[in-house]
């Protein structure tokens, strides 16, 4: 646990040391309505046959894990879905464990405060954990992406010697909100001739915008993956459960926070906490997600995820688990790429961590 807390400590120590000090900052972008949908899915093999006769060193591994992510809010309603889950098979033993919830919020006219429901839900193997809770709680989270993206088109035109200086702040906002206008856009090449018009208009351009100016803002106005998320919110209510292994149906009580900041259009800190406690706080379970996406260099980028989670049973033994997962990508000159993967696995009943370092290289032509 003191490792986890180490870490978690050093993603929040390099999100403020690089917060951006530009003219114009992320977070002062606002949008009526913030709509952002996240989706991930890895499958990872492994066979190993061993050298003995009795194969008492084989191994027969198949994991396929995923996660879900639904934020949805707007001046008085919001809701959100979340889900993680992983299906495993090792040496003829399947394992399905997972986690997530479904919330909805309704704010007080004109205020960042809200009253909520919500479902937890948890299952290891086939055993699910429901729980019901209503209580209210208070900020939000904005989708900042379409000034981010507004300020790679500034950054990219001006390395491209496509304007004479950056885009001032101002035509920055309002090509952002255009950007957050795209839903009423028929086509992306609509929303990009209104763009154009916006740089031009500036008269930060060297001439008319070219094909290949137009071909860099459509590609960044396109981009899907790089979502920026600013803001907080903490809430607290009181649950009841439905379903517990243990057959308990009881009273809890639930906390939650989550916090995002972006401090630069390529680099986010987003840390998501949440707990279910008994009424008397004998048994509780908690768990902590913190991601960290940091450019380091303009080639090099750090993309790193922490999950430390504690469960305490009314009886029996506490489980601890602990994973890392953190990619190092470093681009060395135009189509050469290295990645640096680590994965560190720890929990209760294990003897020592499990790590995992994988190096690869490749080129793209």
């Amino acid at each position: 646990m003191k490792t986890s807390v180490f870490l978690v400590g050093l993603m929040f120590v390099l999100a403020f040391a690089g917060v951006n000090g530009g003219a114009v900052s992320l977070c002062a972008y606002t949008q009526p309505v913030t709509s952002v949908t996240t989706s991930s899915l890895q499958l990872n093999f492994r066979y190993l046959d061993d050298e003995y006769r009795d194969d008492r060193g084989n191994v027969l591994a198949l994991t396929l894990a995923g996660s879900f992510l639904r934020y949805y809010d707007s001046a008085d309603f919001g809701y959100g879905m979340n889900a993680s889950g992983s299906l495993s098979y090792t040496n003829g033993g399947w394992a399905l464990a997972g986690a997530g919830a479904v919330n909805f919020r309704f704010y007080a006219p004109g205020q960042d405060l809200f009253a909520f429901g919500r479902v937890n839900f948890q299952w290891i193997d086939s055993t699910p954990t429901v729980a019901v809770v209503l209580g209210a709680g208070y900020g939000r989270l904005r989708d900042v992406t379409p000034l981010a993206k507004a300020m790679r088109i500034s950054d990219k035109l001006l390395a491209e010697k496509f304007l004479t200086k950056a885009i001032p702040d101002d035509v920055l906002m309002a090509i952002a909100k255009e950007i957050g206008r795209r839903e009423e856009y028929a086509t992306v090449d609509e929303l990009v001739v209104k763009v154009v018009q916006l740089i031009e208009t500036a008269k930060v351009a060297v001439g008319k915008l070219g094909a290949d100016a137009v071909l860099y803002i459509r590609q960044i106005i396109a981009a899907t993956g790089d979502t920026r998320l600013c803001g907080f919110s903490v809430n607290a209510g009181v649950g009841y459960k439905l379903l517990d292994p243990l057959g308990a149906r009881d009273f809890v009580l639930f906390g939650a926070a989550e916090y995002a900041v972006p401090w630069s259009v390529d680099s986010q800190f987003h840390l998501r906490t949440d707990g279910t406690f008994a009424p008397d706080f004998r048994s509780y379970q908690v768990q902590a997600v913190a991601n960290l996406v940091y450019k380091l260099t303009s080639g090099t980028t750090l993309n790193g995820t922490l999950t430390v989670s504690r469960m305490v049973p009314a009886e029996g033994t506490p489980l601890d688990s602990q994973s890392l997962d953190a990619t190092l990508s470093f681009t060395l000159w135009e189509g050469w790429a290295v990645n640096v993967n680590l994965g560190v696995r720890n929990r209760t009943g294990y003897e020592e961590p499990r790590l995992e370092l994988t190096v690869s290289a490749g080129i793209t032509f």
